[in-house]
């Protein structure tokens, strides 16, 4: 199955939908081992424990979508 190309906007969008929390900011950069990543640049709360939740977010958008560059 083809991935489909999302903008680093579209899956920032995706990833913060899919968590549900207001107030928590993730950015997605390019990453060579993973292809992209996501970073939480701010939240209400634990950041460590918000960046856990977003990167189990991304590897299950990772299998669907690739980065557009």
């Amino acid at each position: 199955m083809a991935k489909e190309y999302r903008t680093v906007g579209e899956l920032s969008g995706m990833i913060m939908t899919a968590l549900a929390v207001k107030d928590v900011a993730v950015q997605v950069r390019k990453d060579h081992a993973y292809g992209w990543r996501p970073i939480v640049v701010a939240s209400p709360g634990d950041p460590i424990g918000y960046q856990r939740r977003v990167e189990e977010i991304a590897n299950r958008l990772r299998l669907q979508f690739s980065l557009r560059e």
